[in-house]
């Protein structure tokens, strides 16, 4: 096309030319104005990004129409099988393993919700590297998890694309995409590190074209698969000529780019050896637009956008076929690209995004590694990744090593660069056909263990000797991972297709190639079956081993092979010993602290080598490898194996001068290493994990064993099952019914303060008692931490529901080993034979000895022999030989003369031979001597050094040579004559010595006598533990039942084996009861020396003589205090409170109330020269403005409804005042009403008290440290220094001497009464007598003040002393009423809550500043109320104009004034004669009220008893109704009621009502004199409220007459007029009343009708299900900034949606939910979390996680959705949340807080 005719073109409308263009299309298929204009459009020269281009192409592939009007049209045709949607990293997805064919199935929240799911076993995450929706996909998951959307039918429904609707994107597509490779080619060549990241940005908006076609639907998809894989597309569009003119050039620029781009991409070396093979020939021919657009994906580290638009492709199936092709054809150099991408794990995961998509389909996944090798491209892509990071491995010599091993400290291992590839493996190799084709290609197999023998000794841990390392390694997650990963994971998947004889041909051709690999690699590290290993050297990591181990295990075990076809040989027996024992030695010796210096990792190492996730590929396959060897090896050589390689044989020695040590240990460590070895054995012979055992068996074991050591979680349970590496072998089919099995659910404890309880599972009684076995403990890994928590749990069950009483320690209950595959059973043989019976023997016999072994080492002895004595020996008896007179040291196999237990158990160990030469040639220096040489010879030394004050220093006292008795009858009493006896084998004759002690005359041999056997040691260990007499009693001398129980100390346990060998023997029997009655007659000769002597009765001694030593100390400590307080005559109950007489008085205030410092700890009363305070806590609260005026609870809004709006405290006072500033005065306003429904001050005390100067101290401290990180130590903060209760304050305890203040006497005279209390109302004290007290006071009331925000103090412009007057009363108000809501309105039930009362003390500074604020007195007031004067210049009935009526007074609040303007000692008739004054004003208050609820037949009907008597309802009622009927306060009543409500207000109703509205001044003043005079509530028994509270406050006292509570059935009754006509006095109130709602009769009647009756508030109500809320809040947009929250969260006060932790809504530097506290909750805010499922308490300035009130089916919180099971609403946890808000005590419930910062 011209110029011109272009230029005119674009000039045209685009609509216009896209239609124009789409009947173009329609009449052929490329139309060439289409083309020519495409080509203007797509120019490679103009930049991707203009914004003309990209919107010419939307208008032409719309055809006319808007482009959102085609999407629309174009998803009608959407025909797509799947979803396919995906989506990237932090995506919220589900997975249903009840639907899923694949582990890896994954569905969008959409097709989940709209799919059937109900009852399934399906969890909610966030995706790790991204994912897509697999609904629709047969190959993946069941059809009947299928949203309605998708699915195989869907192409049956659906109708069929219309051919001219696409025929223009037909046309265009292609040259979309070659557009787009055109720019990545420009951008080829990285210029700076960020190219590529620019070049992508520029591409940004055209990706975004190109996704939202993509979102179309299948048929778009199909239309841009078709462009993406057509070959001639791609050859005709970037052909380029080989003459071009020069408007051609660009393009051959472009195809050099392109070629020298491909040229850099190089791929592994490692393939050019099998470039025969197909599919390995890695030489790059592109062919379609889509291989090239691979290449570049891969070239620019796998753009976000590119792999989400290839990914949304996959639904077409001919697409995803090509895909994998070209991503295959590029899998090569991916894996270079892996290590050298500037972010591996952004790329690494992205890889894996693709790939699982594309190899999780089975047929797919097959046809290409068949195709193309693909098993062989993974491996040697792999191999080429390790082969660059390996280094010289140094194990054994280090010289002779020529082993090359991976350097687990370079980045590609620390970053897991190999997972892709790993993760493509695995996979692969869960496919069963595509495993057994690995399997059967031996040279792929030779490959992949070659490739696994460079992770053979990585990460070689050297012992340090002499410093501690400078910087501890990391680098053994890096190893750990790398073993479980490459080679333990795939290992699993390839066994997991090996369960049946047709494979067994697989299985032996891996163990074949293991065997020859293994010894590929002893070859290269320069091994032998002789060689021992270096003992200072320790690797976890040998992944040949456990190959061989795990595929040995599958052929015997499931595939019925006999052992001894696939056994190694003898020789590489002993060399795969030689490792998988030093790991076994290593570990013990790292848990003993011998490799202390190598920091904390090494203790890492150990534990995570035994880790659940680790254990079954590492050491489970360790120890069946050495069961096979113990099998098949000589007993007595792998016996004496372990022993040698555990370096316990210089212990064993019975050497008495024992020579350098070959291995040096510490005596504890020695200990520790023999602990180990029996361990060891134990271990050994118990485990049973690979040899037979189901796996029903084994889940029930690990399960057991986990729930053993702690009550666990359901979730922890899961976490913790031992698995396979990612196999699902505790899955719901096992795990389930195992747990419900073995274990009882524990309930949550929702107890308030005893922290939130999870629910968890602990064993059932059964089990502890059936299946607790110690050994499984012992397996995982020596954990002395694991063991005593096992055993003292077992303890604990043992006494709590055994009854056991034992003062000792139960042994550990060993059970028998369990059933083997008979090939296993050879490994019993150990236990027959003479190596192991003298280890046994020398144990046992230097545990009899020395009390200093642990009781840890006699009990695995013990079990040991009992195991000896009851497992038959699987093979045949060694030959008898006679029994020698001695017994070589140290030479173990020749102690015995045969293998038979029955018979080495009775035979006597006379003598150990001990040669002298080897001793002679251990010693150095001139210091070698005989044991016969004196200790001061020996050492040089003065016998007054050696000798101690019970005798010489003997061996036994020294604890370094085991002490050796000479005979039987020694051991008890003790001797020590015999002890160190030798007998030279040469002469009898004493060694001669010279000056210098050197032995002249050495004999050759010494022999130390012994005289046991193993029968005596047990005899007498038995008498040792078993106590003073008690030996052990055949059971043929008492006829005694043999115990077989498995409950008992160590006594009971060799009692048991005594038995069972008089049982299995009979002579053991024999020798047993000949022992018993030579033992019998000597052991009661020596009582009182064996009881000194036994190490129980010392300590038991000890322990009485030091708890006597301490109550002597403690009754000395009491007399020096008793005698150092002179406190007189001791402290009573409390002081009297009468003032008759100062000589009472004087009497009275020497019995002054103490109090104890928790400071000082002294027990002074309050004075004012040292005065005391009481620890408070101050806080604001709202939590009465949120009172509703009606029972109704807020629920939680879901979906696009408004939030309820409900009536509240606050809404309603907030309107009260504002309607009284209106028409009022402020200083009369504020005298009428309190505030504090918001913002009000709470006080709270743990009920603790200090002196003021001790707290002044404690402050100063805290501040000279520098306060402490959670206390606001500058702003008054502290701890109690009790019970470390947040506190800020301190409020000072009034002195004794200010409560006898002479006040007026109780006057029987009304009149006088009145005029007594307006005395005293202008004469009262002001300030306590002591400056120092008035300045506690003051400094409490500053406090007060800063306790709330100033918002909230006042609610006028002008600061004067009223409105200051006004706070100071309603912190009393605040008071009060949040302890009545705690009470919930009934003072009749006391608190739930051992709460602290300190409103007594409170209300005495509240006082105090009442009457200094006060600037006239309320003589005036108190004239008007009761109606005489009380001075000369008023009168009782006039008040100023813009005074408030007292008939619309808050009385309360009026009360409250008065209470705080009298002094504190008035009496209880001063304080019961105030509350009827004022109660009388309450009750036509009430009256007033109920008039204005009838109608005006009503009040017709009532205004006629105006001739009955004034003092009933009915007279006073009728009274009202005349005097208020003059105004217009009735005027605007409703029409009249229908007929049917006419009768509603009977004289019962409204005694009933006027009651209910007089009960709220009742309660706050009975509670004001329940604090004020401590006389306690009365229990309510028949009572109405009314009744109850006129009881208590004596109303019911008329005249000094007391009316029955059941009598007092009216309110009227209780109204005692102070004037002789009332009906006067009545009438200036309500003509005050009627003046005011004359001229305002709306605002009148709404300040006389607001509400005093309110409901206790309630927090937001949830649904019962947590994804409803996480469904409607999710992506729910903030109503501030209108954007969706990262962190969106609610306010469960008032339901308003927030932004957590984002700064969009701030407002002068404070985030959004720390402002909505302080304007809901004064501080106070409790926040959801929407996508952590938590709740979150905002307090003040501390912010903390409170935890869920969402919980799982078992009862467990799922914190940040990590498991994403189903979550119901916990109404416990949920009424806890609430009672900790309602009870302010979130600041001591919750224990962990931080500062916010105004961040959140």
């Amino acid at each position: 096309m011209a110029a011109p005719e272009m230029s005119a073109l674009l000039k045209r409308s685009k609509r216009s030319v896209a239609v124009h263009m789409k009947t173009e299309c329609s009449k052929q298929h490329e139309p060439q104005k289409l083309t020519d204009l495409l080509d203007h459009l797509l120019n490679p020269e103009k930049p991707i990004d203009d914004f003309e281009t990209l919107d010419w192409c939307r208008w032409l592939i719309s055809g006319g129409s808007t482009f959102e009007e085609f999407t629309k049209t174009v998803r009608q045709y959407d025909n797509a099988v799947t979803c396919g949607l995906v989506w990237t990293a932090n995506f919220v997805a589900y997975r249903c393993r009840t639907c899923g064919l694949s582990p890896c199935m994954s569905l969008c929240a959409d097709c989940f919700q709209a799919g059937n799911h109900e009852g399934h076993d399906f969890n909610m995450f966030r995706s790790q590297a991204g994912g897509a929706c697999d609904c629709g996909d047969v190959s993946v998951m069941n059809a009947s998890g299928f949203c309605p959307r998708h699915g195989p039918e869907r192409q049956k429904t659906q109708p069929h694309t219309p051919g001219d609707l696409l025929s223009v994107a037909e046309t265009m597509m292609p040259r979309v995409f070659l557009r787009l490779l055109y720019h990545l080619r420009d951008n080829s060549k990285p210029e700076s590190v960020d190219t590529y990241s620019v070049a992508m940005q520029d591409a940004e908006q055209f990706l975004t074209f190109l996704h939202g076609l993509s979102d179309m639907g299948a048929a778009m998809r199909r239309v841009m698969a078709n462009a993406l894989t057509k070959p001639e597309l791609y050859a005709q569009l970037t052909a380029v000529s080989e003459s071009p003119g020069e408007s051609k050039w660009y393009y051959v620029r472009s195809k050099a780019n392109y070629d020298t781009a491909v040229g850099s991409l190089i791929y592994p070396h490692g393939f050019a050896d099998y470039e025969d093979m197909p599919g390995l020939n890695q030489k790059l021919v592109h062919t379609t637009l889509l291989e090239e657009l691979v290449f570049w994906t891969v070239k620019f580290e796998f753009p976000q956008k590119i792999v989400t638009l290839l990914l949304s492709l996959l639904p077409d199936l001919s697409y995803k076929e090509a895909f994998t092709r070209a991503f295959i054809q590029h899998y090569s150099r991916i894996s270079r690209v892996l290590v050298n991408a500037l972010d591996r794990q952004t790329v690494a995961n992205r890889v894996v995004h693709i790939s699982v998509q594309l190899f999780s389909n089975e047929s797919l996944a097959c046809q290409m590694v068949k195709e193309y090798n693909l098993l062989y491209i993974l491996i040697l892509s792999l191999n080429h990744m390790i082969e660059g990071i390996l280094t010289e491995s140094t194990l054994q010599d280090a010289q002779q090593n020529f082993h090359m091993v991976v350097d687990c400290s370079h980045e590609a291992m620390k970053e897991h660069c190999y997972w892709p590839i790993i993760s493509d493996l695995i996979n692969l190799l869960s496919h069963k056909e595509i495993a057994h084709q690995f399997l059967s290609d031996s040279k792929l197999v030779s490959m992949w263990l070659e490739l696994l023998s460079y992770f053979q000794g990585m990460n070689l841990n050297q012992r340090e000797l002499h410093q501690h390392v400078e910087f501890e390694p990391d680098t053994y997650y890096a190893a750990f991972s790398a073993e479980l990963e490459i080679a333990a994971s795939p290992m699993w998947s390839l066994i997991s297709h090996l369960r049946n004889q047709d494979t067994i041909t697989l299985t032996k051709t891996m163990i074949q190639v293991c065997q020859d690999t293994l010894q590929d690699w002893f070859d290269a590290i320069c091994c032998k079956e002789s060689t021992n290993p270096n003992p200072l050297q320790l690797t976890f990591h040998l992944p040949l081993h456990r190959y061989l181990a795990t595929f040995m295990v599958q052929a015997v075990q499931y595939q019925k092979q006999d052992l001894l076809s696939i056994i190694p040989p003898e020789r590489m027996l002993k060399s795969l010993l030689t490792h998988l024992l030093q790991i076994q030695v290593a570990t013990t010796e790292v848990f003993c602290n011998m490799w202390v210096r190598n920091g904390m990792q090494i203790k890492g190492q150990a534990m995570t080598y035994v880790q659940c996730h680790f254990c079954y590929s590492m050491v489970d396959a360790d120890i069946y490898l050495m069961q096979v060897c113990a099998s098949k090896l000589d007993p007595d050589y792998f016996v004496q194996a372990v022993l040698d390689r555990f370096h316990i044989s210089d212990w064993m020695s019975f050497d008495p001068n024992p020579s350098a040590r070959s291995y040096k240990m510490e005596k504890e460590q020695e200990l520790s290493m023999v602990e180990g070895a029996l361990q060891f054995f134990t271990m050994l012979l118990h485990v049973r994990t690979y040899l037979g055992m189901t796996d029903k068996e084994l889940t029930r074991l690990e399960m057991c064993t986990l729930l053993f050591v702690n009550d666990r979680q359901h979730s922890q349970l899961m976490d913790l099952m031992p698995e396979k590496s990612g196999m699902t072998g505790h899955g719901k089919d096992l795990f389930e019914p195992t747990l419900k099995d073995v274990a009882n659910h524990k309930a949550p404890n929702f107890e308030p303060g005893a922290g939130l309880q999870q629910g968890s599972y602990q064993p059932k009684d059964e089990i502890w008692e059936q299946e607790f076995d110690p050994v499984t403990c012992v397996i995982e890994g020596c954990v002395i931490r694991m063991i005593s928590s096992q055993h003292g749990r077992y303890t604990e069950f043992l006494r709590k529901k055994r009854n056991f009483k034992g003062k000792s320690q139960p042994w550990p209950p060993f059970k028998p080993p369990g059933e083997v595959l008979e090939c296993y059973r050879s490994m019993y043989r150990i236990l027959h034979c003479k190596t192991l019976h003298s280890l046994l023997f020398t144990v046992l016999q230097k545990t009899l000895k020395d009390a200093t072994i642990p009781e840890s080492i006699s009990y695995y002895a013990i079990h040991l022999l009992e195991l000896a004595v009851t497992v038959p020996n699987p093979g045949n008896h060694r030959r008898m030989k006679p029994s020698q007179a001695s017994v070589p040291d140290r030479n173990y196999k020749e102690w015995f003369s045969g293998s038979d237990i029955f018979h080495n158990i009775r035979e006597t160990i006379r003598d150990v031979e001990i040669p002298l030469l080897h001793m002679n040639l251990e010693q150095e220096g001139p210091m070698s001597m005989t044991i016969d040489t004196s200790f001061e010879e020996m050492f040089q030394l003065a016998p007054s050094v050696l000798a101690g004050p019970s005798g010489p220093i003997t061996a036994a006292h020294s604890g370094q040579i085991p002490t050796i008795l000479s005979t039987m009858h020694s051991s008890t009493a003790g001797t020590q004559t015999n002890l160190l006896t030798v007998h030279p084998s040469t002469s009898s004759a004493l060694p001669k010595f010279d000056s210098r002690g050197i032995s002249t005359e050495a004999p050759k041999t010494q022999h130390i006598p012994v005289n046991e056997s193993l029968l005596t040691i047990l005899f007498k260990l038995h008498a040792k533990m078993a106590g003073k007499g008690n030996l052990y009693i055949p059971a043929s001398v008492s006829a005694k039942t043999s115990q077989d129980t498995s409950v008992g100390d160590g006594a009971h346990f060799i009692n048991r084996l005594l038995d069972k060998l008089c049982t299995k023997n009979r002579d053991c029997a024999r020798a047993v009861e000949d022992l018993y009655n030579s033992q019998r007659p000597k052991e009661g000769a020596i009582p009182k020396k064996g009881k000194a002597t036994d190490p129980e009765s010392r300590r038991r001694k000890a322990r009485e003589r030091q708890q006597k030593l301490m109550e002597d100390f403690a009754n000395k400590q009491k007399a020096f205090m008793k005698q150092a307080m002179d406190t007189g005559d001791g402290v009573d109950a409390g002081p009297s409170r009468s003032s008759e007489s100062f000589d009472d008085m004087s009497e009275e205030m020497e019995q002054e109330e103490s109090y104890d410092c928790v400071i000082c700890n002294q027990s002074t009363p309050s004075t004012g020269d040292r005065p005391i305070g009481l620890v408070v806590f101050l806080q604001s609260s709202s939590v009465l403005g949120h009172r509703p005026q009606t029972d109704t609870r807020k629920v939680l809004t879901l979906g696009d409804k408004t939030r309820q709006r409900i009536t509240t405290c606050s809404r309603v006072q907030t309107k009260r005042l504002e309607t009284l500033f209106k028409h009022f005065e402020e200083t009369s306003c504020q005298t009428s009403v309190n505030i504090g429904w918001e913002g009000g001050v709470l006080v709270q005390t743990c009920g603790h008290y200090l002196h003021l100067d001790c707290h002044t101290s404690y402050i100063n401290s805290l501040l000279e440290q520098g306060g402490q990180y959670n206390l606001l130590v500058s702003k008054g903060e502290y701890s109690c220094p009790l019970c470390l209760q947040l506190s800020n304050s301190v409020i000072p305890i009034l002195p004794e001497e200010n409560k006898y203040t002479v006040t007026k006497p109780v006057s029987s005279d009304p009149k006088q009464m009145v005029r007594d209390l307006a005395d005293m109302m202008v004469k009262r004290p002001i300030t306590p007598r002591s400056s120092s007290v008035t300045k506690a006071m003051g400094t409490m009331m500053e406090n007060l003040t800063k306790a709330t925000y100033g918002a909230f103090k006042t609610y006028t412009s002008s600061q004067t002393s009223e409105s200051v007057l006004l706070f100071v009363c309603s912190v009393a108000r605040t008071n009060l009423e949040v302890e009545l809501l705690q009470r919930k309105g009934d003072l009749s039930v006391p608190l739930s809550t051992s709460r602290k009362h300190c409103f007594l003390p409170l209300l005495h500074v509240l006082s105090m500043h009442s009457k200094i604020l006060t600037t006239k007195p309320y003589t005036d007031l108190w004239s008007h109320i009761t109606g005489i004067s009380c001075s000369e210049e008023t009168t009782s009935v006039s008040l100023y104009q813009k005074e408030v009526p007292l008939l619309l007074k808050d009385p309360v609040a009026l009360f409250i004034q008065l209470v705080l303007t009298l002094p504190a000692t008035i009496e209880r008739g001063h304080f019961d004669f105030l509350v009827k004054v004022v109660y009388n004003v309450v009750f036509i208050q009430s009256l007033c009220i109920m008039t204005c609820k009838f109608t005006e037949d009503e009040r017709e009907a009532w205004k006629r008893g105006r001739h009955v008597m004034f003092n009933t309802l009915e007279g006073m009622l009728s009274h009202v109704i005349t005097r208020l009927s003059t105004s217009f306060l009735y005027e605007k009543d409703e029409v009249d009621l229908p007929a049917i409500c006419q009768s509603v207000w009977s004289p019962f109703s409204v005694e009933s009502t006027v009651q209910e509205l007089c009960e709220p001044f009742l309660k706050a003043a009975a509670l004001i004199k329940f604090h004020f005079f401590g006389d306690e509530f009365p229990s309510k028994t028949e009572m109405t409220d009314f009744q109850y509270l006129c009881c208590y406050l004596k109303l019911n006292v008329i005249d000094s007459t007391v009316i029955p509570a059941k009598k007092l059935t009216s309110a009227a009754m209780c109204v005692q007029w102070v004037v002789d006509e009332p009906h006067t006095l009545t009438r200036a109130w309500c003509t005050d009343l009627v003046n005011f709602v004359n001229n305002h009769p709306s605002d009148g009647k709404s300040l006389l009708m607001v509400n005093t009756h309110w409901f206790s508030p309630h927090l937001i109500l949830l649904p019962d299900q947590y994804y409803k809320i996480f469904q409607a809040y999710r992506k729910k947009t903030c109503p501030v900034c209108s954007s969706i929250p990262k962190d969106p969260c609610i306010c469960l006060i008032c339901g308003a949606f927030l932004c957590f932790r984002e700064s969009c809504c701030q407002q002068t530097h404070v985030f959004e939910c720390v402002r909505h506290s302080i304007e809901c909750g004064a501080g106070t805010g409790i926040f959801l979390l929407v996508t952590g499922s938590i709740i979150v308490v905002i307090r003040g300035p501390r912010a903390a996680i409170w935890g869920s009130v969402y919980l799982d089916e078992h009862g467990e919180e799922d914190r940040d959705l990590k498991r994403g099971k189903p979550l119901y609403l916990s109404n416990e946890r949920f009424t806890l949340l609430e009672s900790q808000w309602i009870s302010h005590s979130f600041d001591h419930a919750c224990k962990r807080w931080i500062w916010h910062q105004d961040r959140l």
